[in-house]
């Protein structure tokens, strides 16, 4: 089973990926590509620093990973294509101007196509309590955060499978357990 795990910056979508590990049989997680592709691409996280080959390559890695897993496995996916296009989008309204329709578009159908393979989407959103971290790696811009938040839920919604996860870590464990139980073939 593909999960992916997705959401803006510190919302727990990592802490969330590793603790399922330790409660779902025969599972993994995928680290996020922005990680993954930092510094083969020189990748710097804002609305006017990343560029549409930079987000398309994020796309195309999660694509590769998505067929990277084998039978009886759980794959959780640190984030996924989703996340890049809502960044993509979010620049472009950001006044990004390199983001022009047609590569939106070309984004659109690159994350619909990795999207396919999904199995369960989980979209972690903004926990008012929880501070927007320093990592040296994410964009430490509050407003930036809060628009890709909003653009990640908004393009959520249009998946089949996505499901917001809420509450304490024992809560978000206790639903995605429950979740991907109800999926599971009935023997």
């Amino acid at each position: 089973m593909r999960i992916a795990i997705s959401g803006a910056q510190s919302t727990g979508k990592t802490t969330l990926a590793h603790a399922l590990t330790e409660v779902l049989d025969h599972s993994r997680v995928e680290p996020e590509p922005f990680r993954v592709l930092k510094d083969r691409l020189n990748l710097v996280s804002g609305a006017h620093t990343m560029t549409p080959q930079h987000e398309l390559a994020l796309i195309k890695h999660n694509q590769g990973r998505l067929t990277a897993f084998r039978a009886g496995e759980t794959v959780l996916f640190d984030r996924c294509a989703l996340d890049a296009l809502a960044h993509a989008e979010v620049a472009r309204a950001a006044g990004n101007s390199e983001f022009t329709e047609s590569w939106l578009d070309r984004l659109r159908i690159e994350t619909n196509l990795a999207l396919s393979k999904i199995e369960l989407l989980l979209v972690v959103r903004i926990d008012p309590e929880v501070p927007l971290a320093e990592d040296g790696v994410r964009s430490t811009d509050v407003e930036y955060r809060i628009l890709v938040d909003q653009k990640i839920a908004e393009l959520a919604e249009g998946h089949p499978t996505a499901q917001e996860i809420t509450g304490s870590r024992s809560e978000r464990i206790d639903h995605v357990c429950a979740l991907v139980e109800a999926m599971r073939p009935s023997t």
